[in-house]
């Protein structure tokens, strides 16, 4: 508990200082911004690598490291620095509702089962986080395609990186993603099927994730196949994320 409140601070002052030049303050050191949520990151492994993996809580939490690990590697990798926008707050969110639902432990696997079902969940969180940042990309695209038609060159001009830049970021982030929950699926039937009296999943747990499987597959299928891209691949990108998030909901 103690960890997860230290990596909330961090990410949410980490936040605070990447939203800073929206609201009139000055922008800040392009290493702060780096280091701090890097410093949340190395804390809310340790506190991740303490729970049980079982239970919502323990499940957004990992969203949100997986969240932040993808925007540092997004930093580094295309210089997506206005990932932390969308990330920063997201992560924070999804650590303080964990908090809020309470990540006491759970039932755990036995030993034999543990590695299979650690995998399960950490490969199904990666791919919805791919799926997520795959949004963040085209949101972002969106933007600076309307401040750049009307002509704006305020921050969002600025701060943002290239459309070409966010495009590639898109495709990558659901190309990744498709086989990394794919693989998520494959561990829960095989779980399920060699352990007999593994833990329980409900009907709307598996409805949901084939849903979201379903909908990761179609996005993909759309930019590789199809070839869709710019703002067609934008919309596609955040009306199947929406969609993921309104079934959720329903369910």
């Amino acid at each position: 508990l103690t960890l997860h409140l230290i990596a909330l601070a961090l990410y949410g002052l980490a936040t605070a200082l990447t939203l800073a030049p929206f609201v009139g303050l000055r922008a800040s050191p392009r290493p702060l911004t780096i280091a701090l949520p890097c410093a949340g990151a190395a804390v809310h492994v340790v506190a991740v690598s303490q729970l049980t993996l079982v239970g919502l809580a323990p499940a957004l939490s990992m969203l949100a490291l997986c969240l932040v690990l993808l925007q540092l590697a997004s930093e580094r990798l295309v210089r997506g620095s206005a990932v932390a926008f969308f990330t920063g707050p997201l992560a924070a969110g999804l650590v303080g509702l964990a908090l809020l639902i309470g990540l006491a432990p759970g039932a755990e696997p036995s030993a034999g089962r543990n590695v299979w079902f650690i995998l399960h969940v950490a490969l199904s969180v990666l791919g919805l986080a791919l799926l997520a940042l795959a949004f963040i990309a085209a949101a972002l695209y969106l933007l600076q395609f309307r401040e750049l038609k009307a002509r704006r060159f305020g921050q969002v001009f600025q701060l943002f990186p290239p459309l070409d830049r966010l495009d590639r970021l898109n495709r990558f982030a659901l190309v990744a993603g498709f086989p990394a929950l794919t693989l998520g699926v494959l561990l829960a039937l095989g779980y399920a099927a060699r352990f007999a009296g593994g833990l329980h999943v409900g009907k709307a747990q598996i409805v949901w994730g084939l849903f979201t499987w379903v909908v990761l597959g179609w996005a993909v299928w759309v930019r590789v196949v199809r070839h869709w891209g710019g703002r067609r691949a934008a919309f596609a990108s955040i009306a199947g994320f929406s969609a993921v998030l309104l079934v959720y909901l329903a369910l």
